[in-house]
């Protein structure tokens, strides 16, 4: 008998149990973190990841939980990481443990090059290539459900976290823990149009929310100090085949007549649908697949 496994998900990544991690729609605040490694250094770059997240996992259960992905049909060797909080003030146990913590400057200064002249992660990395973005649950969309166990964690987030954008059942939730794949969608919102810039994206996601419940969730984020009015979705697919699903979905006629067609800007604002909402070529999609521990570290 053949078993058929599912793609793999970043939990697999830490030794933790779901309801014991943090993720995309149960925390408060989620820095986005990206890095290039050198193709020469690549595997032992993903290895030195992948020691130092079961590590963090395990030693800030419950202040944070990060996650590594890698991106497909993008940039060859391009990394990503989720570190996922309740709070900003949490970064601070993170800092404290980087400064003082001997396992973690253990598995961070060791030699991991000793045959290729020797070195750790600021050799793997290109110069420059290492950055952060902080992303924060979109707040005002709530669809409040006392009873929902996962909306909060056990409380304490910095803003009601993305599960609280959510009508799906909890059991049909995808997140950055339990999705196979995930498109991140970032778009650029003209100034004048914010509010209808995410009305528009409240709107497209409960649309595909509710039509692929199970295979796909969208949730929606702003970047926090950074760029303003530069939005970011997380689109969790259980799988990347799904993409083609919710590609269908959008070009079909009745998701064009619900959501594209409909107007978005009111006559005093010179009227109009989606389309002029957003800074033209600023939505762009990058696939992300989680990082399979088995396959190089």
């Amino acid at each position: 008998m053949t078993t058929t496994l599912g793609p793999p998900q970043a939990l697999h990544q830490s030794s933790l149990p779901l309801e014991r991690v943090l993720h995309s729609t149960n925390s408060g605040f989620i820095l986005h973190r990206v890095g290039q490694l050198a193709y020469e250094f690549a595997a032992e770059g993903r290895r030195f990841s992948v020691d130092l997240l079961r590590y963090i996992n395990e030693s800030q259960e419950g202040v944070a939980t990060s996650f590594a992905f890698e991106e497909a049909f993008g940039v060859r060797d391009r990394l990503h990481w989720f570190i996922h909080l309740k709070t900003p003030a949490d970064y601070a146990i993170l800092l404290n443990m980087v400064d003082h913590d001997l396992e973690f400057r253990r598995i961070s200064d060791d030699d991991r090059l000793p045959h290729k002249g020797g070195g750790n992660w600021d050799k793997m990395f290109l110069h420059r290539s290492l950055h952060e973005d902080v992303l924060v649950p979109q707040h005002g969309m709530d669809h409040d459900d006392d009873d929902d166990d996962d909306d909060h964690h056990g409380g304490g987030t910095f803003v009601p976290p993305a599960s609280s954008q959510l009508s799906q059942p909890p059991e049909l939730r995808l997140n950055s823990a339990t999705a196979g794949a995930i498109v991140v969608r970032t778009s650029d919102v003209k100034y004048e149009l914010r509010e209808e810039g995410r009305m528009f994206l409240a709107h497209w996601q409960h649309y595909v929310n509710e039509k692929l419940a199970g295979k796909v969730t969208a949730t929606l984020y702003e970047q926090t100090w950074g760029q303003q009015d530069h939005l970011w979705q997380l689109i969790h697919l259980k799988s990347a085949e799904d993409y083609h699903e919710l590609q269908a979905l959008e070009r079909g006629r009745e998701m064009t007549a619900e959501i594209f067609e409909r107007q978005r800007i009111h006559e005093t604002k010179g009227g109009g649908t989606w389309d002029k909402l957003f800074i033209p070529a600023s939505i762009k999609d990058t696939l992300l697949l989680p990082h399979a521990p088995n396959s190089d570290g």
